[in-house]
């Protein structure tokens, strides 16, 4: 079923036969995730991608006082790793964390590397993801130099609503650069 799940999302973007679909799902470890687990921890050399098959996962860094500040979410069909540090082959500067019980494929480095090579329309497919992404983190950073916190939530709240309802208060207000109990007054209006 998670294959399933991801070579739907593959063929929603790139046509491949049924027998490509099968070989390219070959390239990924399947595993599921309790709640709080990490998947990747910061400073940690990053080799590995993973695709949200179930679940719900976070992309986040410790700040200087030792708060953690999420930075990115990922649902159902969603890419999530640190990027720079995936590419270059170099420690993360992010944890990656499950927010609940999860089910994830996962593919490292030099599998990917090797699917590439195998079959080179998968590079279409990662450009459409990685440039998806690059256009929400944008407006992401649009939105906290132009709204007020209060403005931003409702934002996000409009177009994620399933966000809301899946992630704990404490990690959506992290994400927003508010204090949960500022928040949690946001949500009362």
């Amino acid at each position: 079923m998670s294959e399933q799940i991801l070579t739907e999302h593959i063929s929603s973007y790139v046509n491949f036969s049924e027998e490509e679909l099968s070989e390219i799902a070959c390239f990924f470890d399947i595993r599921s995730y309790r709640k709080k687990e990490k998947l990747l921890h910061a400073e940690k050399r990053c080799d590995t991608l993973f695709f949200v098959a179930k679940g719900c996962l976070q992309l986040y860094f410790i700040d200087d006082l030792g708060n953690p500040k999420t930075t990115q979410f990922a649902m159902e069909t969603w890419w999530l790793t640190d990027f720079l540090a995936f590419q270059n082959q170099r420690p993360s500067n992010f944890y990656v964390e499950t927010l609940e019980k999860s089910t994830v494929l996962s593919i490292t480095f030099s599998k990917y590397q090797e699917l590439l090579e195998k079959f080179p329309k998968m590079e279409k497919y990662y450009r459409a993801i990685l440039e998806t992404a690059y256009g929400a983190a944008l407006m992401r950073i649009k939105y906290i130099n132009s709204l007020s916190k209060e403005e931003m939530f409702f934002s996000f709240r409009n177009s994620f609503p399933e966000f809301v309802q899946r992630v704990p208060q404490y990690v959506l207000a992290s994400f927003l650069g508010l204090t949960p109990e500022y928040l949690s007054e946001i949500k009362k209006k």
